[in-house]
């Protein structure tokens, strides 16, 4: 069975509803949440990167704020992942993990949703503490 075939059954177990984009990779909706299961089959390793992206801009004049939040929120959030994607212009957040089974792979789904059904709100709470320090 492929990564993603895993992935998916998992997610189905769960009750959830995945389906796959026109890339071929997973989506799902978590929460009023669009997330991403990206993963290699021809990649010999199982691994995944589950992804929220672009859940906020960045405002002009403001990078070096969104930036520092970044950091601080991809430092002290384990697994997770928070950056400005390659457009300069939004905020993603990731969580990557490998698994070696199903049981782990459902583990650690369990706890990538988590992480990322709370990102959006940590990051928007951090940018708020560090701009009035």
């Amino acid at each position: 069975m492929t990564n993603k075939e895993q992935i998916y059954n998992v997610l189905e177990r769960l009750g959830y509803k995945p389906q796959y984009d026109e890339d071929g990779d997973i989506l799902m909706r978590y929460q009023l949440k669009h997330l991403f299961f990206l993963t290699q089959d021809d990649d010999e390793e199982h691994f995944v990167n589950v992804t929220l992206p672009q859940f906020s801009s960045v405002l002009e004049g403001q990078e070096l704020l969104f930036l520092a939040a970044c950091n601080k929120l991809t430092r002290e959030t384990k697994m997770a992942k928070v950056f400005i994607d390659h457009t300069f212009k939004n905020v993603t957040a990731t969580c990557e993990f490998f698994f070696d089974d199903e049981k782990t792979l459902e583990k650690n789904i369990i706890r990538a949703l988590r992480i990322l059904s709370i990102m959006r709100t940590a990051y928007h709470d951090c940018v708020k503490e560090m701009s009035e320090e």
